[in-house]
Parts: structure tokens; sequence; C-alpha cells
């Protein structure tokens, strides 16, 4: 999956937080990270998580946008 950021500074304070919830997100240009589960869980589901942690990053950083893209 991939997260695209408006803007590219956010990029490192969002990898690190995902990061701390067991994701790798790799960073494959300017505004966006490739984003994958450490452990195997099924698609539908890392995404319905992923969704839910972007809300909760988005709370602590109300000032950063941040869209999973397809």
């Amino acid at each position: 999956m991939k997260i695209r950021v408006h803007d590219g500074s956010d990029l490192p304070g969002l990898r690190a937080f995902l990061n701390e919830h067991d994701y790798v997100a790799e960073q494959i240009g300017p505004n966006t990270v490739e984003v994958s589960r450490l452990s195997s869980t099924r698609y539908d589901r890392v995404r319905a998580e992923l969704e839910l942690h972007l809300q909760a990053w988005h709370a602590a950083h109300p000032e950063a946008r941040a869209e999973l893209v397809e």
C-alpha cells in the first residue's frame, strides 16, 4: 500500500510513526511511501488497521495531510 503526503517534510514523522506500529514504510518518491506490515496479515485487515493509524496520526498532526493511494 502507498501513502502520499501533501508536504514531503511530513514523511519522516509519518515513517517513524508507522515504524512504531510495526509497519515498514519505504520512501519511493518525494511525497510517497510504500507501506507493508511486518507480520503476515490479510491485505484487507492491514488496510483497515492502517486507516485507523492514519486517523490517529492526523489527530496528532492536524496540519498534515496524508492519504492512502492505490
